[in-house]
């Protein structure tokens, strides 16, 4: 039952369809490989498209257009969907390295596409011909086949019809499971982009350990000495309150001291190094953002800013400053809408700016790295996405409605 199960597989029909892309991306080339011909041998007309001369000799113009059309992401979508295939995407799309691996599967995608599609235009009607006529001969409706062609295979096409089609399904699902096997190596990520992925994972790992080390050294202490003065304060409050007045005002001297340590810590990780560092900007501040940043931005702010911790307060406007630096820096023009929403779990922060093209900035890069960790670390989330035409960066803070509201 094994060998029958492409027959009733979604997958198999699924993956039909992508072939039949295939055939479709084959028949241009295809239709000037004809016209050459015809040229060359005006006898034959324009048969040569179905000359397989004419299909070889049009594959390296399919593997030269593959360099050169952007067919890439569309490739890459139509393996997912149709062919069930499973790869991450290369980090750097436009690198030679990616381009060439695209452009072998799109020949392949075509070469592989118009082999099958044609073999689906013969085998089908052929064995259609066969079960009609050898239904008829065998229920005596019919006392011979059409003259043009008539032998024992007409006669048992009650047999051969069907045997036609299931050795076409077959050998479309045959290859259909090669193509997908397939589809990771060309289309996914190449050995230097896991090389680069790996090489970025353990610098963030590495990043994380250093944080922990720093803020283990600088806090730990302070927050001991916090916890043992203060227990002493509450014991002798009422017997000795020189003391505990004593040992509180060393409980804050320590703490000051402690977030002190811990703004630098954090600040020198973040590569954030500012020796005349003010009270820290917020989602108050947004406006003068706006007319600072030198991009033309058209803000929107709804709901109660207030609403807001300190942190996330603070997050929110960073994530909107790294987003307008990305369109100062990357974008088609210096112009961007920038969207707050403040409702009543979390603010949504949208910020949307025009791209003709996808960034071709290092995937990964600090800016959007910067962004998601900030979000996450509030347990929110941050975001990219490409259209044509746009580009969108979207995050969503919680509001961590126990923190103290307003400017530290």
């Amino acid at each position: 039952m094994r060998l029958l199960a492409p027959l009733w597989s979604r997958a198999t029909y699924r993956g039909w369809v992508w072939v039949i892309l295939g055939g479709a991306l084959m028949m241009p080339f295809m239709m000037v490989g004809a016209v050459v011909h015809s040229f060359i041998d005006p006898a034959a007309g324009f048969s040569g498209i179905l000359d397989p001369r004419v299909y070889l000799a049009v594959l390296p113009l399919v593997a030269a257009a593959s360099l050169l059309l952007p067919d890439r992401e569309v490739e890459r979508t139509a393996a997912r969907r149709l062919l069930a295939a499973e790869f991450a995407s290369p980090a750097d799309e436009d690198s030679w390295n990616s381009r060439w691996r695209t452009g072998a599967w799109f020949t392949l995608h075509a070469a592989v596409g118009g082999l099958l599609s044609g073999l689906t235009l013969a085998v089908i009607p052929f064995a259609a011909y066969l079960i009609f006529f050898g239904a008829g001969l065998t229920f005596g409706v019919i006392d011979e086949a059409p003259a043009f062609y008539s032998d024992s295979t007409v006669v048992w096409g009650l047999l051969t019809g069907p045997t036609y089609l299931v050795c076409l399904v077959a050998i479309v699902a045959a290859s259909i499971r090669g193509m997908k096997a397939l589809a990771p190596r060309l289309l996914g990520q190449g050995a230097a982009d896991r090389l680069a992925a790996s090489r970025a994972e353990a610098a963030r790992l590495a990043a994380r350990n250093r944080i922990a080390r720093e803020l283990h050294d600088s806090v730990g202490h302070a927050l001991s000495v916090v916890a043992i003065q203060s227990a002493a304060a509450a014991r002798v409050i009422d017997s000795d309150p020189g003391f505990a007045a004593q040992a509180m005002n060393a409980v804050s001297d320590t703490a000051r001291g402690a977030l002190a340590e811990l703004d630098a810590v954090i600040g020198a990780l973040r590569e954030d190094r500012d020796d005349h560092r003010g009270p820290q900007r917020d989602l108050t501040d947004l406006e003068a953002l706006a007319a600072e940043s030198g991009v033309d931005v058209d803000l929107t702010v709804t709901g109660d800013r207030e609403a807001l911790g300190r942190l996330a307060s603070r997050e929110t406007y960073r994530i909107v400053q790294e987003s307008l630096t990305n369109v100062l820096r990357h974008a088609d023009e210096p112009r961007a809408a920038v969207t707050v929403a403040i409702g009543e779990r979390d603010a949504c922060v949208s910020v949307v700016s025009p791209a003709a093209r996808r960034p071709r900035g290092r995937a990964g890069g600090r800016g959007l790295i910067g962004m998601a960790e900030r979000a996450a670390v509030l347990g929110g989330t941050a975001d990219t996405a490409w259209t044509p035409g746009r580009w969108t960066v979207t995050a969503a803070v919680p509001l961590a409605s126990t923190e103290p509201k307003g400017r530290p």
